[in-house]
């Protein structure tokens, strides 16, 4: 199998297939912030327009723990024209963090729920059978087929072909003839 078959086959199997483990992997993360996660109140600091997109903006929030130490966050937002306004300075949320590590904390609203779980799964499994079905599919290049020996005997050359021949001759007329 050539090499950029394989890069191309390692690329569009996996890159779904790192995809597909992080959306498990977060869901997972949702549902053990749902069984042991502690509720508390954050309030957005700042917002920012992403630099890398300018559709996206930064939100950047802090919440308390019980023991007052402060842990801080953020998250993407997307522009919105039919939005009146996304977040501001100074708006309220809520936040659910693990209480053996707090900076393992998700913004509520923003869970992972196992119908989107499922679904980016099976659209990633889509993509890659019918990758797969697509490369293995593709006709695989061949060198050209040599049509037999070149029929250098029969060609003439072109200095003996001229000689062959007589010049065309044609008529002269005379200037004023017309």
């Amino acid at each position: 199998m050539p090499l950029n078959a394989i890069l191309i086959l390692m690329f569009f199997i996996g890159v779904p297939l790192v995809m597909m483990v992080q959306m498990w992997r977060q869901y997972q993360f949702t549902q053990r912030l749902r069984e042991h996660g502690l509720h508390a109140r954050g309030k957005v600091i700042s917002v920012r327009t992403s630099w890398l997109n300018s559709k996206y903006r930064i939100v950047e929030y802090v919440f308390f723990l019980p023991d007052g130490s402060e842990i801080t966050g953020e998250y993407k937002e997307q522009r919105s024209l039919f939005r009146s306004h996304g977040s501001s300075p100074g708006d309220l949320l809520e936040v659910l963090y693990l209480p053996d590590n707090p900076h393992l904390h998700q913004r509520v609203g923003a869970e992972m729920g196992l119908l989107a779980t499922l679904t980016g799964i099976f659209g990633m499994v889509v993509f890659t059978a019918l990758a797969i079905i697509f490369i293995l599919n593709a006709p695989a290049k061949q060198a050209p087929q040599t049509r037999g020996p070149t029929p250098s005997n029969k060609l003439r050359n072109y200095e003996e072909a001229s000689h062959s021949r007589p010049p065309a001759t044609r008529p002269q007329r005379q200037l004023g003839a017309y």
